[in-house]
């Protein structure tokens, strides 16, 4: 029988996301401050002769080469310089094009997961080279917990981390796409490049220390375009969140709250309202990279 190996592979939320300017590149620079959460996709690898195959129970994600774990296999090959496959299966609880980061996530696992099936070990740098060309932020997932963003969101720095046990995820259920949501974008974050570091330094000290002043910069195009989204943020507000923001380009917004019982109900709520609603918790980087394989 073919080895095999078993992984997590975590979500995120952008605790907060700044869109300063437009690069020459095309790109956006920006400062956001990543967070691994506790809901997951489940992969399972098994070694092969020699394809790449990558299956999922979820039918909106690709199984053929436009696939970001596909990808990742492939590039990874490339670079060891192997003959050897691997079949790639992908147990979906991640919404697809939510920003929760599911399919960069998945990426960064499959090279994780690779090497080690593979028995190989790449240079570090080796890796997130391979990460960064396939996603902004693909590398932050090869570290998880709490990061630091900077560039187009691909140069990753860990920081102290935050920590949150009561965070709710509510999804409105339909995908908003990244590059629509940055086309978008006209108000640029220019003229208050300072927001940044205090909001780092409150994420340092905690959740309960954050400002409720935090944003992110795509929300006000992406809340024009998709309405229920603000309608999300409005009812985990009216539910008892402290805080409710959008995590990355969305659609998926979450809520911070004080306790768990305030948070199921909500989610009660949320789901009676037609909504996928998740609770989850913040991950730090040592529960990450301990947690990862199974």
């Amino acid at each position: 029988m073919p080895s095999s190996i078993q992984l997590r592979s975590y979500a995120k939320i952008n605790w907060t996301l700044d869109v300063l300017f437009k690069r020459e590149d095309g790109y956006h620079e920006l400062r956001t401050i990543y967070q691994t959460v506790s809901l997951h996709d489940l992969i399972r690898i098994s070694e092969t002769p020699g394809a790449i195959e990558v299956v999922c129970d979820d039918p909106r994600v690709p199984g053929d080469e436009t696939n970001l774990a596909h990808k990742a296999a492939i590039q990874l090959r490339d670079l060891i310089g192997t003959n050897l496959g691997a079949r790639i299966e992908i147990e979906k609880r991640i919404p697809v094009a939510a920003g929760l980061g599911g399919g960069s996530s998945n990426a960064a696992v499959v090279l994780l997961g690779l090497s080690r099936l593979w028995k190989v070990q790449p240079d570090d740098r080796e890796l997130v080279q391979i990460a960064a060309g396939l996603g902004s932020d693909v590398p932050f997932f090869l570290m998880g917990g709490t990061a630091l963003g900077v560039g187009r969101g691909e140069e990753v720095y860990s920081i102290e981390q935050a920590e949150c046990e009561h965070l709710l995820l509510v999804n409105p259920g339909f995908a908003v796409s990244t590059a629509e949501a940055y086309g978008k974008l006209s108000r640029l974050t220019s003229t208050r490049p300072a927001a940044m570091m205090p909001f780092a330094f409150f994420a340092a000290k905690g959740i309960r220390g954050l400002s409720l002043a935090v944003t992110n910069d795509l929300e006000e195009v992406v809340l024009i375009a998709h309405p229920e989204i603000a309608e999300v943020k409005e009812r985990l507000l009216s539910l008892g969140a402290r805080l409710a923001l959008m995590s990355g380009s969305g659609a998926t917004v979450f809520g911070v709250f004080e306790n768990v019982e305030t948070s199921r109900r909500a989610q009660s709520e949320m789901r009676a309202a037609g909504f996928w609603s998740e609770p989850a918790r913040a991950i730090s980087r040592r529960e990450y990279s301990e947690s990862l394989f199974l």
